[in-house]
């Protein structure tokens, strides 16, 4: 990695999940747990930015003791640590049936997520018992989504094995749902359609603005494509190694694989190494 520092130091330090803070197989390693703790340490305040739904995120919660205002649904929820909601974007009920019925057209189950539950019509269908483990939620099988569903519907998710054809169909799902949703995939096997402003990069200027700290004062991380606007929005930008090429473009630096401490490295280098940090808590320690 370059040795290139922020502008100013780091208030805020804004992460995703998976692909970055946790590891492929959904851990939290010591060391990224003590960069963590270590920020809190210098006054530095973290949160997470996922594509989870709300009950999705709350081990990572518990385990990292986090207070909020956290990042939900690819920020169209900002929630408490304890899960209560700051604010929440409910999809269009429209752009939430269109979404279905595109994703169903093309061969591949739709899932829907409301603040508390999961449904879906497969549950033999592609990534379920992964996505059942990441989340540590289960979900209710349904013959068919009704007006209740598409009215708490918070995300819509087409999840396949078939990586280019969501690539593909990420486009023309959002060619076709216009103003009215947002269509990103969050994995190469996930496309998310979501409220048109739950983008990462409002929820990051909503935590932002709830704390009072200046976007150019924030440090953000991501590997996925819905990331961008996230990286787009921060002061400081880092893409994971495992980004792909399109991501690592939007970003200031680029640290190492979620495997390889890449999210521990990156915190150790360009917030908590912060030559000017260090002054300013020596002069702290001065004045007391």
């Amino acid at each position: 990695m370059t040795d290139k520092l922020p502008k100013i130091p780091i208030a805020l330090v804004v992460s995703d999940v998976d692909g970055t803070l946790v590891t492929r197989d959904k851990r939290v390693t010591p060391r990224a747990r003590a960069a963590v703790e270590n920020l809190r340490r210098q006054g530095i305040y973290f949160t997470i930015m996922s594509a989870r739904p709300p009950v999705g995120v709350s081990a990572i919660v518990r385990a990292l003791d986090l207070p909020g205002p956290i990042g939900a649904v690819n920020g169209g929820a900002l929630i408490r640590g304890d899960l209560s909601v700051i604010e929440r974007l409910y999809m269009p009920a429209k752009a939430a049936r269109e979404s279905v019925a595109f994703i169903r057209r093309h061969g591949i189950d739709a899932w829907l997520f409301t603040d508390t539950e999961w449904f879906l019509r497969d549950p033999e269908g592609a990534h379920v018992e992964h996505e059942k483990k990441t989340l540590g939620m289960d979900f209710t099988v349904v013959d068919e989504f009704d007006d209740a569903h598409f009215d708490q519907a918070l995300k819509i998710v087409a999840a396949s094995h078939d990586h280019p054809l969501l690539e593909r169909l990420e486009a023309e799902l959002q060619a076709l749902l216009g103003p009215h949703a947002s269509a990103t995939r969050s994995q190469t096997y996930y496309l998310d359609v979501t409220h048109p402003e739950a983008i990462k990069g409002f929820g990051l200027l909503g935590i932002a603005r709830l704390l009072d700290i200046p976007p150019e004062a924030v440090l953000a991380i991501g590997d996925g494509v819905n990331d961008i606007t996230m990286l787009q929005q921060a002061g400081f930008a880092v893409a994971m190694g495992n980004a792909n090429d399109l991501v690592k473009k939007h970003a200031t630096v680029i640290t190492g694989d979620c495997d390889q401490e890449g999210f521990a490295e990156a915190i150790e280098t360009f917030v908590l190494a912060d030559p000017r940090r260090a002054e300013r808590l020596a002069d702290e320690d001065l004045a007391s």
